[in-house]
């Protein structure tokens, strides 16, 4: 079959008379498709995304200067600490435990060399452990906030980036200076994409 060969009238202009390109069909849907693949995807939406609270306790004491102390962290997320979850999970918790030099005139100056390794226990019996290589302390507004990013390496979420922000109240200095504390605890948000 012949292509068809049409014409144009454009005032003030011969008329134009233009032939089909048998092809150009093919290669628009060519570069449709290829558009359609290369364009960028939406961001990918959270795995998880939860809530809580975390509890530092400290023993000896934190005092004014730094010294070596046990601390043990419990994370409470979701139902379990008063807050809510997104994702798979509606409830979760963690327990760790390291040594480190501190002190509470100084707090947050050593988080930043401990390497944290947490596994949470989800609701319905999963885990995820996440490897915390990097945590920054940041004192403002007469608060601490402490952040840590890493990785998940095992379990529910393998190889998802995980950021992990608690909130806590600035320690009293009398507080301080008289060694007397032995706890805080703060808002608790963890996030894994």
């Amino acid at each position: 079959m012949e292509p068809q060969h049409r014409t144009f009238d454009i005032p003030g202009q011969e008329k134009i008379m233009r032939k089909p390109i048998p092809a150009f069909s093919g290669v628009l849907a060519l570069t449709a498709a290829l558009v359609a693949t290369a364009a960028p995807a939406e961001a990918d939406s959270p795995l998880i995304v939860c809530s809580g609270t975390a509890t530092v306790d400290y023993s000896p004491p934190l005092g004014p200067l730094p010294r070596q102390t046990h601390q043990t962290v419990t994370e409470e997320l979701g139902t379990a600490g008063g807050g809510s979850c997104t994702g798979p999970f509606t409830a979760g918790t963690a327990t760790t435990a390291f040594d480190q030099q501190v002190s509470c005139l100084a707090q947050g100056l050593g988080d930043t060399l401990v390497q944290n390794v947490v596994t949470y226990h989800w609701q319905n019996g999963q885990t995820s452990t996440i490897t915390y290589p990097v945590t920054t302390v940041v004192h403002a507004a007469n608060q601490e906030i402490v952040t840590s990013t890493g990785t998940v390496t095992a379990g529910y979420g393998l190889g998802a980036v995980s950021e992990r922000i608690a909130v806590y109240p600035s320690l009293s200095v009398l507080d301080c200076l008289n060694s007397t504390i032995i706890q805080q605890t703060g808002l608790l948000t963890v996030t894994l994409t």
